[in-house]
């Protein structure tokens, strides 16, 4: 979208036609000003609202360099429309000269000297707002001055006057110059039709039908409806036809403030400077903060869909990844399967002593890779929500402990002398699930255990079965160094490892929590919660159904 407006768009153009249009807005100023000399105050040689300026403002601002030329020309032009308008030649002069300082002031000040004129924001408006404050300030000053000396007019009244008068002229015509024609519709298209006749028949309504001066207002509001939803060039358009429709029926005694004039003629044109003038800018500030937040939805929709491209790309690229190590870790498991089954039987062999060592090592760490190969193939089938490959079947709870724990045992080293209390009922408890996965799950959980608690302490292991509970509970503590209150979240993340130095000793892939989390709440259908002071020793809960239910299992406190 080219967000240039009309005069960065005329300032762009050929030197031809870039010159011909700006005569022809000159020329278009100076019948404007012959017009607007019709009617003077009666208390100083000066118009009573100024539209050419605007246009003049268009001329200058589409001009190229320092822009001196086209002021210059300004000067001449606005002396020979206030000669058409009768004024005597030296204060024609002095007027054209003050008007072409004010036009560049204000056009210097906007730009700051570059070629174009930013009006995208509501900064960019407020920067508009003070250059023509300076501008028009410098003037009111300068032509108080010339009006007192070449006519003898009261400089404060002419002073007073020039402000309303010229900054309601640039507040109503300047818009047209700046804003960009470009700027799509975004709301549907009846939207500005309706907008557009209720601001006509409001209009109708309070000038052609001599209405009350209260009820402005009505056109106020529905001219912020057209700042806020419509395009900017629009809201101009329409901004600069009710101050000529408001100048046109005050100057033929029709509408609420032509009712001033026969007792407060300089009332009621300030009146109606004043209107114009506060319509302008808050159609200026409504229309600005419309388009800052336009920008911001923009920005921010960008920056939705690159995030959402993101987010595919990274989703097919963990895919992939998935893949992959499923992949391997298939091709992995058939020779590593192999090497266990041989070190088995070497470790079962009458052989020497330093053979029979190399054969437990092998068997070792052979059977160390195998548990790694098979979590991550179980992550693999867990992250694509595969269900188990066996069926539920009633199991006793305490026996598969009980089992968990031997095995666990035979594999942690025996001079660590890490021992397992064992506090479970003396009556079966039964429970409907899968085994393998309960197997899985208190298997991590006890290795876990062992491997980090320090040695000569003790694990202990309980089961809790309340009578006719929909629930049991198998808590697990140990003596280890704690997981810090920070980290207790991340753990359940893969790969991850709490950072502190006892449990970077440790060796560990990261896997196994995660594992025992995504099989505890999406196959078996229960909870795990972790609960460490961060010093020492930790508490991991289960809470399974005895049975599969749809409902959640009750909430259960982290804290030990």
């Amino acid at each position: 979208m080219d967000a240039r407006g009309l005069a960065a768009r005329l300032h762009d153009l050929p030197a031809l036609p870039r010159r011909v249009l700006i005569a022809a807005l000159i020329v278009a100023a100076v019948g404007i000003a012959r017009l607007s000399l019709v009617a003077i105050s009666p208390d100083a040689p000066i118009a009573l609202w100024w539209p050419a300026i605007g246009v003049l403002f268009f001329a200058v601002l589409a001009s190229r360099g320092r822009r001196l030329a086209v002021s210059v020309v300004v000067v001449i032009a606005v002396a020979i429309g206030n000669l058409l308008g009768g004024q005597p030649l030296e204060l024609s002069l002095a007027y054209g000269l003050t008007n072409a300082i004010e036009v560049w002031v204000v056009v210097r000040v906007l730009t700051g000297g570059a070629a174009h004129a930013r009006f995208t924001t509501l900064k960019h408006i407020g920067r508009f707002l003070i250059s023509v404050a300076v501008g028009t300030l410098l003037f009111s000053i300068l032509t108080a001055a010339a009006a007192a000396l070449l006519a003898g007019a009261d400089p404060a009244l002419v002073a007073s006057s020039l402000i309303t008068s010229h900054a309601s002229a640039f507040f109503a015509v300047a818009p047209l110059a700046l804003v960009s024609p470009s700027i799509p519709l975004r709301v549907p298209a009846w939207e500005p039709l309706v907008q557009t006749l209720s601001l006509v028949f409001l209009t109708v309504v309070v000038f052609a039908l001599a209405g009350a001066l209260a009820l402005t207002f009505l056109i106020i509001t529905t001219l912020m409806w057209g700042a806020y939803r419509l395009p900017p060039m629009t809201v101009a358009l329409q901004t600069v036809t009710l101050a000529v429709a408001a100048t046109l029926a005050t100057a033929t005694g029709i509408g609420p403030f032509a009712l001033l004039l026969d007792t407060d003629e300089r009332g009621a044109v300030l009146a109606l400077q004043l209107f114009i003038m506060t319509h302008a800018a808050a159609a200026l500030f409504v229309s600005g903060q419309s388009a800052d937040w336009n920008k911001a939805v923009d920005t921010l929709a960008a920056r939705e869909r690159d995030a959402t491209l993101v987010a595919d790309e990274l989703l097919q690229l963990n895919a992939q990844k998935d893949d992959f190590i499923s992949a391997v870790s298939h091709e992995l498991r058939t020779p590593v399967t192999s090497i266990l089954g041989f070190s088995e039987q070497l470790v079962d062999a009458d052989l020497d002593p330093e053979t029979d060592q190399a054969g437990r090592i092998i068997h070792r760490n052979a059977r160390r890779l195998a548990d790694v190969i098979e979590d991550v193939l179980e992550l693999s089938r867990l992250s694509t929500n595969e269900g188990s490959t066996r069926p539920p079947a009633d199991l006793d709870l305490c026996l598969l402990l009980e089992n968990c724990i031997d095995d666990t045992l035979v594999l942690a080293p025996a001079a660590r002398a890490v021992t397992v209390e064992r506090q479970l009922p003396d009556v079966p408890v039964i429970i409907h699930a899968v085994e393998q996965d309960l197997v899985r799950v208190f298997s991590n959980l006890l290795t876990n255990a062992l491997k980090f608690s320090p040695a000569e302490s003790t694990v202990v292991v309980e089961l809790i079965a309340p009578a006719g509970s929909a629930w049991v509970d198998v808590r697990i503590d140990d003596e280890g160094p704690g997981i810090p209150l920070a980290e207790q979240e991340a753990v359940w993340e893969r790969f991850y490892r709490v950072q502190s130095p006892q449990h970077r000793d440790v060796p560990g892939t990261g896997l196994g929590l995660p594992i025992v989390r995504a099989l505890v709440e999406h196959r078996i259908g229960g909870q795990v919660t972790l609960s460490s002071d961060g010093v020492a020793g930790t508490s991991v809960v289960v809470r399974i159904p005895r049975a599969p239910l749809s409902i959640a299992p009750p909430t259960q406190s982290a804290a030990r």
